[in-house]
Order: C-alpha cells, then sequence, then structure tokens
C-alpha cells in the first residue's frame, strides 16, 4: 500500500524519539475521596473552581454501582450530587453515563446535556437537563428533553462523549455499536448516526426536532443521509476536544486488531472504518485514497511505544508543565501510559506511567491536566516534579498483557514484562476493587514471565488484573463469561 512507508518512516522516528520532557507526576486532586467508575470530568461556566464529575455506574456489580454525577471543590470534603441518573442508565459493558456538557451560557440559562446507554430498549439517549432554580448546586431531575435517541446494535462502541465546539454547537460521538468488524458496515453508512460524529445546534429547532441542523452541515443536501452528520468513518471514538487555540477538532479512535488512532477532524472527513485500520486496509479490497488518514497511530502491544485502547485527550494550553505547550496528550486505557505528541506527529514521548486505566484527560478551568483513573475511581492532576519511581521510570515500567482471546471462561495465560530481579504482585479485583485471587508474587527472573490466572471460580463480568512494581502499575481489564 503507498501509504505504508510513510508510517514506517513515522514508527522509526517515534521509536527513537527522545523522553527530553521536564519529568512530571500525578498527584491526587482529592485526596481520600473515590468515585465509582469515573469517565468524565468538566468545568461549569462560571464555576472555574468546581469540578463535575461523570460516574458511569457499573452493572456487574452487587449492589450495581450508581450513574451520577458528582460536583466538587477544594476545600470540600465529599462530592455533591448534582444528577443522579441511575433510574434511567443502565450501566452494563460500555453504555452507562458517559457525557457531560454544559452550555457555553451555562451561568444565566443553567442548562446542560447529558449522553447514556437507556434501559429498555436498548439505545443510547442524548438529552438536556437544567439546574435546579432553588440551589446552583443541583440540577433539577425532571421533564428532561430528550434530543436523540439512537438503537444501538451492541451496548460496546457506543462513543458518549459530548463538546460543544467554539462555534457554539452541540458534538456527539457515536461508534459503530457493533464487535468485530463492523459487520453492518455502520461506519461508510450516511443514513445512520453510528460511527459519525454528529454536530446539532441546540438553541433552535428545525420541523418537528428539539433541534436545529446547522446550514453547513457537511451532508445536509445529500440524499438518504442523517443530517446531523459532520464526519464519519470512526470504530469507537473515545474522547474528543478542540484546541483552545486554534479550534481544530482532535479525535482518538480506538482500534480493533492492530491500530489506535488520532484523527483531526474536519467537516465531511471520512475517516475510514471499518475498511480501514490506523494506515492500513482493514479489508482486502480498500482504497486507502478514498480515505482522510489518521494524524498518527500506534501499534497494538506492551512495549511503550503502543498499547491497546486510546483514550484522546487535549492539546496542552495551560503553563504549570514545561515543554508541553502546544502538543497533544492521549493515553492508553490498558497500559499505564500518558503520551504527549511530538509537534510534527512522528512520534511521542511517554510522560507519566504511573495512573491505571486513564479514562478521560480533561483540563481544568486553567488548562491544566487532569486524569479520571476508572478502576481506582480516583481524580489526578499532573504536576511538574520528579517522578515517584525516579530518573528514567518511564523506561523501566512494567507490562502486563493477556495471551489469548477475551471475554475469558476459565483459565487464561498472562505476560509479565518487567527487567530481570523486578518483584511483582499481580492480583485479581472484581469490579468493586475486591480482591479474588493472588495470581503471582514474587521476582521476574529473566525479563518477562508467563503466569496463569485461574478464573473458574469468579462471577461472571468484569475482573481487572493488576500488576505492582517498584516501578510502576499496570491494571489489564478481562471479562469472565460462563
Amino acid at each position: 500500500m503507498s501509504r505504508l512507508p510513510v508510517f514506517a518512516t513515522l514508527l522509526a522516528a517515534f521509536l527513537l524519539a527522545p523522553a527530553s520532557l521536564a519529568q512530571i507526576r500525578a498527584v491526587e486532586a482529592f485526596p481520600g475521596i473515590r468515585f465509582d467508575f469515573p469517565v468524565e470530568v468538566a468545568v461549569a461556566p462560571g464555576q472555574p473552581e468546581r469540578l463535575y464529575v461523570v460516574e458511569k455506574g457499573e452493572g456487574s456489580t452487587s449492589p450495581e454501582a450508581p450513574s451520577r454525577i458528582l460536583s466538587i471543590a477544594p476545600g470540600e470534603t465529599e462530592p455533591t450530587v448534582f444528577l443522579d441518573l441511575t433510574d434511567v442508565a443502565w450501566p452494563g459493558a460500555e453504555a452507562g453515563l458517559l457525557g457531560l456538557a454544559f452550555h457555553p451560557d451555562y451561568a444565566s440559562n443553567g442548562r446542560f446535556f447529558v449522553y447514556y446507554g437507556a434501559r429498555g430498549v436498548q439505545r443510547t439517549v442524548l438529552a438536556e437537563y437544567r439546574r435546579s432554580a432553588r440551589d446552583p448546586l443541583v440540577a433539577d431531575p425532571d421533564d428532561p428533553v430528550v434530543l436523540l435517541e439512537v438503537e444501538q446494535p451492541l451496548t460496546i462502541h457506543n462513543g458518549g462523549k459530548i463538546k460543544f465546539g467554539p462555534d457554539g454547537f452541540l458534538y456527539v460521538a457515536y461508534g459503530d455499536g457493533r464487535g468485530p468488524g463492523d459487520v453492518d458496515g455502520n461506519g461508510q453508512n450516511l443514513a445512520t448516526l453510528l460511527g459519525s460524529l454528529v454536530r446539532i445546534d441546540v438553541d433552535g429547532t428545525t420541523g418537528s426536532l428539539p433541534y436545529r441542523i446547522p446550514a453547513d452541515n457537511p451532508f445536509l443536501d445529500v440524499s438518504g443521509a442523517r443530517p446531523e452528520i459532520y464526519a464519519r468513518g470512526f470504530r469507537s471514538p473515545w474522547k474528543f476536544t478542540f484546541d483552545a487555540e486554534t479550534g481544530d477538532l482532535w479525535l482518538g479512535d480506538v482500534g480493533e486488531t492492530d491500530w489506535e488512532e488520532i484523527n483531526v477532524v474536519e467537516a465531511g472527513g471520512n475517516y475510514g472504518w471499518g475498511e480501514m485500520e490506523g494506515f492500513q486496509c482493514f479489508v482486502d479490497d480498500c482504497d486507502p485514497d478514498k480515505y482522510d488518514l489518521p494524524l498518527y497511530a500506534y501499534p497494538h502491544t506492551a512495549e511503550t511505544t503502543g498499547g491497546l485502547s486510546i483514550t484522546g485527550g487535549f492539546v496542552y494550553r495551560g503553563t504549570a508543565l514545561a515543554g508541553l505547550q502546544g502538543r497533544y496528550l492521549f493515553a492508553d486505557f490498558v497500559f499505564p501510559r500518558l503520551w504527549a505528541l511530538l509537534d510534527d506527529a512522528s512520534g511521542a514521548d511517554v510522560i507519566l506511567n504511573t495512573v491505571p486505566n486513564i479514562a478521560s484527560i480533561n483540563a481544568d478551568a486553567s488548562g491544566e491536566v487532569l486524569l479520571t483513573s476508572f478502576t481506582e475511581g480516583k481524580i489526578y492532576k499532573v504536576v511538574q516534579g520528579p517522578l515517584a519511581n525516579g530518573p528514567g521510570a518511564t523506561d523501566a515500567a512494567p507490562t502486563l498483557a493477556l495471551r489469548g482471546a477475551n471475554p475469558v471462561r476459565s483459565r487464561a495465560r498472562l505476560a509479565i514484562g518487567a527487567a530481570a530481579g523486578t518483584s511483582v504482585r499481580v492480583t485479581a479485583f472484581d469490579a468493586r476493587g475486591r480482591e479474588l485471587a493472588v495470581v503471582y508474587d514474587g521476582a521476574v527472573s529473566a525479563g518477562d514471565l508467563e503466569v496463569e490466572l485461574d478464573a473458574s471460580g469468579f462471577a461472571p463480568g468484569a475482573v481487572f488484573v493488576r500488576l505492582d512494581a517498584a516501578s510502576g502499575r499496570v491494571v489489564l481489564p478481562l471479562t469472565v463469561v460462563r
């Protein structure tokens, strides 16, 4: 394929990129406070010090973890429940409460929007709520306005990020809603919102629709196309944002077999799924010249050059982290890696490796970096300072990978990677953080080791296998089925 030599050059540059950044570390933004499966942090206009944390919920726990929005400000010892959607949001698999966006004029009009996987008929819902007239720290749970309901084939690849752009319109990310291979062809089908990025105007209406279609939406006049679509060809977009300085739209799309990708999205763009994955054809008869290729892609590997599930971030415009200004920050959910993309997109520096299962990378009101750890339930702030594990810790980060298929039925082989002589402890936990088993506790003598996880006694559902070592921590999410 004609684009492969170009990507080979980019990958080589990535492998050789120097880690020249001043060291940074992550500190708990709210020590001692644990959230239930956080997936997003937002700042409301007019409340720069207060953070709103989206708790996804989790259906495999007993009792079921709630789907809520909590708010907290510095100095507060516990969060306030802003809105509880546990009764309407079904939190199984990748569903639950996923997105929150405050209207740009929230300080005066109190309007905000949520995105969740609903109970009952399998679907995702985009709805508008309002702030309570009696208490500015609480939402009015009554009489929401449902803007969009989209039936979902499965409760995976549901997207969920919602955000207002600099143009004042609301953008909504939808995944293909399917398992392997986009078998329904949603990514290339303009007749469905699945596999697309949507743009609507929530300050007006169009006919019977409770929103207006922007006049310059690219598919407005295309026969059979959903006019809400702004761009298409996405598999499982997990987080997008707008550059605070340029307005560019950056999106991370989770790959299937080989590549995770970063796209700079433009109106009318087609980003290739399910015919392309990263820079490569996913099917035999694809033509790469038909699609908008990603700005950057990293491979599926346990090495520090790759990962398994991208968490899209944002272009850093803060002041606290020297050397990061203007660079796009992104992470991997499976491996504890936070990267900063090089200015020319020829590679990326690993700048942090201590926070497991990063579900979102958000900016606070000052543009500084906040990380949510899905399994730890913590919000971290990234600050300047020496790494907790000492100089060079990112180079010695341990790895943990599954050898075989996920979901797991009874037994699974796990590959541990660490410097020879490193002492590691590998433990399995359920979705509530309760210890299920110690898989391995000892030294890695030869630099790598395979161990067996016996999951035959585990209840079906989410299981997290955590590796702890002096050089870092890795959390590997698994699903146990019978």
